[in-house]
């Protein structure tokens, strides 16, 4: 593992979670919430048997796969670089809509541009492609498995967000849903 590349992974981690608690109060008046607990469970749940199924084939959960040298590290670095920007992008441009809950806000609009004419949940999008850039550099099984859980979770948690954004906005969102995917552009 190279270490420095690392060392600016965590750094842009922070810097990540600063930016989004320095934001959060910055949203509209909730009217509206979604459930609290349902991607968290699903989260658990997944490295709970992500655990398990390691025990059984004898897999560790710190098993180290490969050694990251600097030309791989400098290659992630870049992609949680561009992950954090492409999340970064799409909460500038949902603005004050924005919630770490599945909320629907006062004066809630539905944002169509930006970031999310390209995917529905581009923060999602944002956060899978940091975690994917420090799951290759850290080289290790568990980082693989913070992946997986944190894919489950995100798209329980997008589940949860299309049924209210569904229900306030039924036609504009139906047809937006056509039109746009929902975490990976012009893919998924």
């Amino acid at each position: 593992m190279n270490d420095s590349t690392l060392l600016f992974i965590g750094c842009c981690w922070i810097a990540w979670v600063v930016y989004w608690v320095i934001m959060a109060s910055t949203t509209k008046r909730t009217v509206e919430r979604g459930g609290f607990l349902g991607y968290r469970v699903v989260a658990g749940i997944l490295i709970v048997g992500l655990v398990a199924a390691g025990r059984l084939v004898h897999v560790s959960s710190h098993s180290q796969l490969w050694q990251t040298r600097l030309a791989l590290g400098v290659v992630t670095d870049c992609i949680v670089v561009a992950g954090a920007a492409f999340s970064v992008w799409a909460r500038i441009t949902l603005g004050r809509n924005w919630s770490a809950e599945v909320t629907f806000k006062h004066d809630h609009e539905l944002i169509e541009s930006g970031p999310y004419a390209l995917a529905r949940h581009p923060i999602y999008t944002g956060l899978i492609v940091m975690a994917l850039g420090t799951a290759i550099n850290y080289g290790r099984a568990i980082g693989f498995g913070v992946l997986v859980a944190l894919c489950g979770g995100l798209w329980w948690k997008a589940r949860q967000e299309e049924r209210i954004m569904s229900r306030h906005f039924p036609d504009t969102y139906a047809e937006y849903k056509t039109r746009v995917r929902a975490i990976i552009p012009f893919v998924l």
